[in-house]
């Protein structure tokens, strides 16, 4: 009788869980429960497309890409922004690796992600321009490099990335002209990408199939000069289709093609001989038309040749170091300070942006011998003076020391002397003051307005018009968001962490509470 009555329990237990099973099913509770489910099965759905079509909207155009980094370093730079806009010849970018490969980091031990960051840019610069970017994987369409005969595939040393086509004319960018690596750790046989300075490899190259006819820049050499010292300077010209080379006066004379010689930071005179040449160039058989733009070595030498030149044309070098105390011009230490644009603008007046100075350091003045053929480049009036070179500085404590030295006024980092013939075509002598203002270091920062400056002189005198371009190498940061500080991340841990899982419980709880006393 125990056995039955057990049986007639589970029997009955079985019928009241079926029978509560379709009861609920059938309450309201199951039907609020089934429209949240359902709710929430669209909500996703709807996030899941949204986040597909914003990746094939990015995708399909790249700009609309929203960059976070602290130094936009998935930007272009403006000057490729205006460049590009203006470009009226089709060009394609030939990447000749597979797209994926490419993404991925090619053959990277370490920096792969600057592979990401130049394909993001490569994509960004054909967005909205007349480039066009394919990738060609050169295993698969051997017969792809045929029709590009000059240049050598089968060279062992070289490391075609990148070639650029117009159709009329073909450039090959290599892996270094794109990327920077640790020499170093490439010794021992591991790629460790440091940089990309893809976005001025492709704009450069972009510039030499456009440009008709290339300027000529000659760097004199044979007089003691470091190629270290203007390698920054020459590198930036070529970036700005430039055609730069080396010419020793001593062996040699300058391109009849160049309309601008440089001579940089000599360390001993030029010979008699070199210095007529050099006279002779610029005079052009009195046709005139060329530039010649001296930048003096910092130290004590005597180069009454060069001297001599620079009287021609209604200028000297002082024989000492300048300097300015004043807060708002000088950087760090009173070697290194701002300087003021001429009020002549000739120079000046394509400049991009006037309102960002150049910075001079350890400068030689400019001394203006002859107002009727030279005038300022760059000006300082405020607190500046030089210390003649037999000064003996070491005892110097403060500042206070320096006022014996001031010039009342004032000073001139860089003039410029001309010579017209009758056809009122003229010849130019430049001297900058400063051998380190066109050095790496005040180059490749945008801070300062060196490399804007330079790029726009040399246009300007060679009647290029507006054109220059100076980009530099991006770079990927390590605080994506732009947190450059313990504090802000410490922030934003609080409010990530903490704040918002808090909030999120609070409305949960509440959302509950209700829902149980309805």
């Amino acid at each position: 009788m125990f056995k039955k009555k057990e049986t007639s329990v589970t029997t009955a237990q079985k019928k009241t869980k079926k029978g509560g099973l379709k009861a609920f099913l059938k309450s309201r509770k199951a039907k609020r429960g089934g429209v949240a489910a359902a709710i929430l099965a669209v909500f996703i759905c709807v996030i899941v497309l949204v986040n597909v079509a914003t990746g094939l909207l990015v995708e399909r155009f790249p700009n609309l890409q929203f960059d976070m980094t602290a130094s936009q370093s998935y930007g272009l730079q403006d000057d490729t922004v205006e460049y590009l806009s203006q470009l009226d010849k089709d060009i394609t970018i030939y990447v000749l690796t597979r797209e994926k490969t490419f993404k991925g980091g090619l053959n990277a031990y370490q920096g792969g992600e600057y592979f990401t960051q130049a394909y993001t840019l490569l994509k960004k610069m054909a967005a909205d321009s007349k480039l066009t970017l394919k990738f060609v994987d050169l295993a698969k369409n051997p017969t792809f490099t045929a029709k590009y005969s000059n240049i050598d595939w089968n060279s062992e040393t070289a490391s075609h990335l990148i070639l650029l086509d117009s159709g009329d004319d073909y450039t090959v960018l290599s892996l270094e002209d794109c990327f920077t690596t640790d020499s170093e750790a490439l010794s021992y046989g591991y790629y460790v990408y440091t940089a990309t300075k893809i976005e001025q490899a492709i704009v450069t190259g972009v510039l030499d199939l456009t440009t008709a006819q290339k300027v000529g820049i000659d760097f004199i050499t044979g007089s003691g000069e470091s190629e270290d010292t203007y390698s920054a300077l020459k590198n930036l010209l070529k970036q700005n289709a430039y055609s730069v080379e080396d010419v020793n006066l001593t062996t040699s004379t300058l391109r009849e093609e160049s309309t601008v010689a440089v001579l940089y930071s000599p360390s001993v005179d030029l010979s008699e001989e070199s210095a007529r040449k050099l006279s002779d160039w610029l005079d052009n058989d009195g046709d005139n038309g060329r530039t010649l733009i001296y930048i003096p070595i910092d130290l004590k030498v005597e180069t009454p040749n060069i001297d001599a030149i620079l009287k021609e044309y209604g200028m000297k070098v002082s024989d000492g170091i300048s300097f300015c105390t004043s807060s708002d011009y000088y950087i760090n230490d009173p070697y290194m300070f701002l300087a003021d644009y001429a009020e002549d603008t000739t120079y000046t007046s394509t400049l991009k942006n006037a309102k960002v100075s150049p910075l001079v350091y350890y400068t030689r003045d400019v001394e203006i011998s002859d107002s009727s053929k030279a005038t300022a480049l760059l000006t300082d009036s405020t607190s500046v003076g030089v210390i003649p070179f037999d000064t003996d500085t070491s005892e110097f404590e403060s500042e206070s020391d320096l006022a014996k030295f001031y010039k009342a006024d004032g000073i001139t980092p860089a003039a410029i002397g001309t010579k017209t013939n009758s056809d009122s075509i003229s010849s130019n002598v430049a001297v900058f003051g400063s051998p380190y203002m066109f050095s790496e270091r005040f180059l490749s920062t945008s801070s300062f307005n060196n490399a804007n400056y330079i790029v726009n002189f040399c246009n300007t005198v060679t009647n290029r018009g507006d054109m220059g371009i100076t980009i530099n190498s991006a770079s990927v940061d390590n605080g994506e968001l732009g947190v450059t500080n313990a504090s802000t991340i410490i922030g934003y841990g609080i409010v990530f962490i903490a704040v918002v899982p808090i909030i999120v419980m609070i409305v949960g709880i509440i959302v509950f509470i209700r829902r149980r006393h309805r």
